[in-house]
């Protein structure tokens, strides 16, 4: 009986380190959303990412990439069709200007007497595409495969500025009227997700990140409420043996 008593003990106890350590976790993590550590997307977007882009060459040579977007509404709207606009800003271009290397090269005062015959570089121009989207219903994720005629595929990996427009929408499915927000309203709707965000890296979901390990959290915190009863159980048995056992003796 005593080993068997022993063994209950441990097991308390091991419940209890398991208690402590979920715990420690949990509050981890809630500490790493308060404090806004934790990138996350909007419940109430059409939320869209660039994604598996491939350069295109020719003799060697880059002509143009072939890359995807992904959208999932989660808004409560149906759209009948929308265009994505796209820009990058080029900021690799600027960086690495032959003028800069020159002047670095050869010193300010004589790349100032140098400057005419030098020239100067072009101004870089923003990389730009727009895809179309028709009947993209609410809670539905689609993949559109598209091309850019461009030898600077890597652009797409960083932030893009966009806008909407036009944006038709159903606002009735029953009688299937038709209506356009306005550019802002539209663009309002959506959200980017780029690769700063981790949820770029996986499949879309219906809820955030952030709501799904709310949702997590809870089942977690049910989990161990169970586990804290068979606790009081094997605790309440405990006192019931050692009742009997004394009563015995």
């Amino acid at each position: 009986m005593q080993k068997t008593i022993r063994f209950l003990s441990a097991l308390l106890l091991s419940c209890s380190a398991l208690i402590s350590a979920a715990n420690a976790v949990e509050a981890k993590n809630v500490n790493n959303k308060q404090n806004g550590n934790e990138a996350t997307t909007r419940s109430d977007a059409v939320i869209f990412k660039v994604h598996d882009i491939a350069p295109i060459s020719e003799d060697g040579i880059v002509t143009g990439c072939d890359f995807t977007v992904t959208l999932y509404n989660r808004t409560s709207i149906n759209f009948r069709s929308f265009n994505i606009n796209l820009e990058w800003t080029d900021n690799v271009d600027e960086k690495f200007k032959f003028s800069r290397y020159m002047e670095s090269f050869i010193g300010e005062e004589e790349f100032a007497k140098q400057k005419d015959f030098i020239g100067e570089d072009a101004a870089a121009e923003a990389l730009q595409t727009s895809i179309t989207i028709n009947a993209f219903g609410s809670d539905k994720q689609i993949s559109v495969r598209s091309h850019i005629n461009t030898d600077k595929c890597y652009l797409m990996l960083s932030t893009a500025s966009y806008n909407i427009s036009p944006c038709n929408i159903v606002r009735s499915v029953d009688n299937a009227t038709d209506n356009n927000l306005d550019n802002k309203e539209c663009t309002d709707l959506f959200q980017f997700v780029d690769t700063s965000n981790p949820e770029y890296f996986g499949q879309f979901k219906k809820i955030s990140a952030t709501e799904l390990a709310q949702q997590n959290m809870l089942s977690e915190k049910g989990e161990l409420s169970d586990v804290d009863e068979l606790i009081d159980r094997i605790v309440e048995n405990l006192g019931t043996s050692s009742d009997k056992l004394t009563n015995i003796n």
